[in-house]
């Protein structure tokens, strides 16, 4: 039985005329500048911390100030907490951050490799063991070569399957001939089902194109007798095994004994 089905997805400077005790750098002469004192000393000495920034004496020593709770060193002010270290990173923090951000970048390239290969794994796990390479058996070469040179459309998919399946008794094989016909553009799984009771009665791993099924065994021991069931056929994506659409054919199962 064959069919074609649609498929329904951051120091502070001193700028030029600074008052030194008196005496002008790099400037105009002027009188000296009263500041405003801090940290204790009287407004109007010209030795106090300006603007966060110690001015020297008239002797050359370096008056002490405090900026922000750090002591003064050489005439700056240090900020942000006592003892705190200045200016740009050590090469030693450079390097210890990039090992970081190198060794992240392997673990997320190891991540999405290992993915990738338990999709493969898992993949090919649902093939179907019993499914074999070409074309049912019972076709004439004409008939292969006319499968070989068939296109089925996208969208489209053929099923083929026996309309009725002999077993000598319910623990016995029987001659079923699914097919996933070379023309498919998907994979294929099928399952049996009762029309009596709904029960599956047997179930298929994945086909590729151009691969076929010939013997079954159904699930259960059936007493004899002939019983009306459905064959679904599940048109699945080549790379992502999703599922694409469904086809079904009404077939007969045959217990002799």
């Amino acid at each position: 039985m064959t069919n074609d089905n649609n498929i329904t997805n951051d120091h502070a400077t001193s700028a030029p005329g600074t008052a030194f005790g008196g005496r002008v750098v790099g400037g105009a002469a002027r009188a000296p500048r009263a500041t405003a004192g801090r940290e204790g000393m009287p407004a109007g000495s010209a030795n106090g911390p300006r603007n966060g920034v110690a001015i020297a004496a008239s002797g050359g020593t370096p008056a002490s100030g405090v900026a922000g709770g750090a002591a003064a060193r050489s005439g700056s002010g240090v900020a942000g907490g006592a003892g705190a270290p200045g200016g740009p990173r050590t090469p030693k923090k450079r390097t210890g951050r990039m090992v970081l951000i190198i060794a992240g970048v392997v673990l997320v390239a190891l991540a999405i490799w290992l993915l990738l290969f338990l999709f493969a794994c898992n993949g090919n796990a649902l093939l179907d063991p019993t499914a074999q390479d070409g074309q049912a058996p019972y076709k004439s070469a004409e008939e292969i070569q006319a499968e070989l040179d068939r296109e089925v459309e996208e969208g489209m998919f053929n099923i083929s399957i026996a309309s009725s399946i002999q077993f000598d008794d319910g623990t016995s094989s029987g001659t079923a001939y699914i097919e996933n016909i070379p023309g498919n553009r998907y994979l294929m799984k099928v399952s049996i089902t009762s029309d009596d009771t709904g029960e599956v009665l047997y179930e298929s791993g994945v086909l590729k194109p151009n691969q076929f099924i010939e013997q079954i065994a159904l699930t259960q021991d059936l007493e004899p007798g002939t019983y009306p069931a459905t064959a679904t056929f599940t048109a699945l994506d080549e790379t992502t095994y999703d599922e694409v659409g469904q086809a079904a054919a009404k077939i007969s199962i045959n217990v002799l004994g």
